[in-house]
């Protein structure tokens, strides 16, 4: 069961280890696979289990029920520096409580709706969306221009009537989203005439 668990969740590196279900709801207790974490000060492994620390994130769907996974992120103890630090997660934000598909899944929701909506439709609160909206507009989408023919560029609002945009790139042929900056218009033409030339 676990082993169905983990392929049915589908995170690199990730092993359910335990599953409690409702109606609504799936909850999966998780753990990284690697026995080793690299310290963040030094840059040097570390093997010295300090400490486990559960931590609730809420995750994709399935099956129309709602995914919350019981993290175990655990701290290790540098040998070298001597100090605690916690494991980073590819697969959430330090300090977030959904993971980073997640919040890719519902940023390309507000791109054809609007946060009101989508908050709604997916029982969050409208800050939820415009925090996991900020996730991805952070996060580099590695873009393979060679391929790109036709780039569409807009603009969405996270807050009606504050002046507060994000400028969304999509992908026209695929209609996919290939990323979000929050920075001026002439900023981001920059940036990409200097990658597409």
């Amino acid at each position: 069961m676990k082993r169905l668990m983990t392929q049915l969740l589908n995170l690199p590196g990730v092993i359910v280890e335990n599953s409690l279900e409702t109606e609504s709801t799936i909850i999966l207790s998780v753990r990284a696979t690697n026995k080793t974490a690299v310290c963040p000060r030094c840059g040097q492994k570390s093997h010295r289990l300090h400490h486990n620390k559960r931590h609730l994130v809420k995750d994709l769907p399935i099956s129309n029920r709602a995914v919350i996974l019981s993290v175990n992120r655990r701290q290790f103890k540098c040998e070298f520096c001597r100090k605690p630090f916690s494991e980073i997660l590819d697969f959430v934000e330090h300090k977030k409580s959904f993971t980073k598909r997640l919040a890719l899944n519902i940023t390309e929701q507000v791109i054809q709706s609007d946060i009101s909506n989508v908050a709604k439709n997916n029982t969050l609160t409208p800050e939820q969306v415009e925090s996991m909206v900020k996730v991805v507009a952070e996060s580099v989408i590695n873009v393979d221009v060679r391929e790109l023919r036709r780039l569409g560029i807009d603009e969405i609002s996270l807050v009606k009537g504050q002046g507060k945009f994000i400028v969304v790139l999509v992908d026209l042929e695929t209609h996919k989203l290939l990323g979000l900056v929050s920075e001026k218009k002439t900023v981001i033409y920059r940036k990409l005439s200097s990658k597409m030339g």
